[in-house]
């Protein structure tokens, strides 16, 4: 059977994480075994691609998750499997305590990282969202969303086997970080919160979607750039799929601050982040910020900052 799976996947291509904007992505190699006498592989994302089956319990290398959909790799070939046909397999790193899945609930208003690290991409998550703890490494537990279709990181003390109380989540929910949210003028406060080659973080108020950036410039208003390839895919589900000049209300974090900003999405100008398949910059607004080809306050930003502010005192 590994003959006719080595020489159907021989032909395949590798997919880019960009492609399917699916947040989060695995940002390491993880081990599973097949959990279904029904799993099939297949040669691309599709059901409709050619395939071969595999039998319940053959142990793949899942290389990264998009959608429902994981890219695979058994006996050094790539394809692709629907991720309700895989489980978490027992690993060799002793930095992986638990290979078992079950239900879990968020308990309080925190984050779910990348990687098992605080420094790496993130997105909010509020109490009782529901996910699958599928490991641990170290003080985090590594979970699946509700769908099992992408997977990250959360700290051991975020994570509840039942949900918690109605009680427990709104007090959760009022220590978060939405009633610190401020409005700053640009040429006061507000151009010194994200320093040039600085990094902080972008909150899309719309999607709850988080990714990190980089300001590489400006002056007017910030230029900024997603910091990895995965922050572009993040940024291009908060455009809906097609980057464009469309303003999004978003929050900045960054500098100990939470500032009530607006953005767009279309890449223009100089690049300095090379490996994030970006192929420019786009631009951060505060209050009072102008555009750099008019010298004046866009309006459609000015008012995204209202609607960011609004929403984080509402």
């Amino acid at each position: 059977m590994f003959r006719r799976i080595q020489k159907l996947l021989s032909a395949l291509l590798i997919a880019t994480l960009i492609a399917s904007a699916m947040v989060p992505a695995v940002a390491e190699s993880v081990t599973a075994r097949v959990s279904s006498s029904s799993a099939k592989i297949y040669q691309s994302a599709s059901s409709s691609s050619r395939h071969v089956s595999l039998k319940k319990g053959t142990k793949v290398t899942v290389k990264s998750v998009s959608g429902s959909w994981a890219k695979v790799k058994i006996s050094g070939k790539t394809g692709y499997m629907p991720v309700k046909y895989l489980s978490a397999a027992s690993s060799s790193s002793s930095s992986s305590s638990s290979s078992s899945r079950y239900t879990a609930y968020i308990s309080k208003s925190t984050y779910i990282y990348e990687k098992a690290s605080s420094s790496s991409s993130r997105y909010s998550v509020s109490p009782n969202t529901k996910v699958y703890v599928v490991g641990k490494s170290g003080d985090y537990f590594k979970v699946q969303n509700s769908k099992g279709s992408a997977t990250g990181y959360v700290k051991t003390g975020c994570v509840s086997r039942s949900k918690v109380s109605a009680d427990t989540a709104k007090s959760a929910g009022s220590s978060s970080w939405k009633s610190k949210v401020v409005k700053l003028q640009w040429f006061k406060d507000g151009k010194n919160v994200l320093k040039k080659g600085s990094y902080g973080y972008i909150y899309d108020i719309d999607t709850g979607i988080e990714l990190k950036i980089k300001r590489m410039g400006g002056h007017y208003h910030a230029d900024v750039e997603p910091a990895t390839i995965t922050d572009t895919a993040k940024l291009l589900r908060v455009a809906g799929g097609h980057f464009s000049w469309k303003s999004h209300a978003v929050i900045l974090k960054a500098g100990g601050k939470y500032v009530a900003c607006g953005i767009n999405t279309e890449p223009h100008g100089d690049q300095t982040i090379k490996s994030n398949g970006y192929n420019g910059q786009f631009c951060l607004h505060m209050v009072g910020s102008w555009t750099h080809a008019s010298s004046k306050e866009n309006d459609y930003h000015q008012s995204s900052i209202e609607r960011a502010y609004r929403w984080a005192h509402k």
